[in-house]
């Protein structure tokens, strides 16, 4: 099992510059505790010519995805308070993929905590993000800190979506564009099974099969909800946010792109 030790620096929820212990993300308790991956540099990921066949050696680690973001004392108040309801939320999910393969579904999921479950996503996307994007968005560390607040601007959108996360996405506060409706989405991703998670900020995103479940900020603390909700399975290939291309789709846009690259460098050859 990795150990995990304290660094110095700037709490992302409390900005206390301090001893910052090792936040898991998601949850230990969520399926995270001996995780093995391998962490790749994003400038070599994306040199890669073929996300699928040429993946950039990193470094393995294990022990569990996490982030020394936050000091002791607010990593200890999201384990007491949030932890616990996001475990039930992620063991549905955990069932629903184990049942079958399919593309979208209903399902059903009693007594959960929807504000709690909301808070606790939040905190992991205040965990991954640097400490600029906690003091850009202070309404963010401010409405998961106190455990009884439902305020959360509605500049704020939180989607989800199961997932197998074929590739873990971990994906930082970005401006992802859409060449079909030549807009900009400003947002953070997350994606590790069973879950996939986006915040975005400022932004419309045109994705029908992403579930919007911002609405869970207007249930009290402790309140107890039944839902029945519609959640599509995407798949996850490349860490890119907002990008759920399958296998085969996106294998052949990598080709076409490479033969593109290839005739310009081939035209500019005989050009030059």
């Amino acid at each position: 099992m990795g150990r995990h030790k304290m660094t110095k620096g700037i709490c992302n929820i409390c900005g206390i510059k301090t001893n910052l212990s090792y936040e898991h993300v998601p949850p230990k308790a969520a399926f995270n505790k001996n995780t093995k991956y391998v962490s790749i540099k994003f400038e070599d990921y994306i040199q890669s010519r073929n996300l699928m066949k040429e993946i950039p050696k990193g470094k393995t680690k294990q022990g569990g995805i996490g982030y020394n973001s936050f000091c002791e004392k607010c990593n200890n108040f999201f384990g007491a308070n949030y932890v616990n309801a996001y475990v039930k939320w992620v063991n549905a999910g955990v069932q629903l993929l184990a049942d079958s393969e399919f593309a979208s579904c209903y399902f059903e999921i009693k007594n959960i905590e929807p504000l709690s479950i909301l808070k606790q996503i939040i905190s992991m996307f205040l965990a991954i993000n640097d400490n600029s994007f906690s003091n850009d968005f202070k309404e963010l560390s401010e409405f998961v800190i106190n455990k009884e607040s439902k305020i959360l601007p509605e500049k704020f959108q939180i989607y989800t979506y199961l997932t197998r996360a074929e590739r873990l996405r971990y994906m930082k506060y970005s401006a992802i564009g859409d060449l079909n409706t030549r807009q900009t989405v400003l947002c953070s991703e997350m994606a590790y099974p069973p879950f996939g998670y986006v915040l975005t900020i400022d932004s419309k995103i045109n994705k029908k099969y992403l579930r919007n479940i911002t609405e869970f900020k207007n249930y009290d603390f402790n309140e107890n909800k039944d839902f029945i909700m519609s959640l599509a399975q995407l798949p996850t290939y490349t860490i890119y946010s907002l990008d759920y291309r399958s296998k085969d789709k996106l294998n052949n846009d990598i080709e076409k792109a490479n033969n593109l690259m290839d005739n310009i460098d081939k035209f500019r050859k005989e050009n030059s």
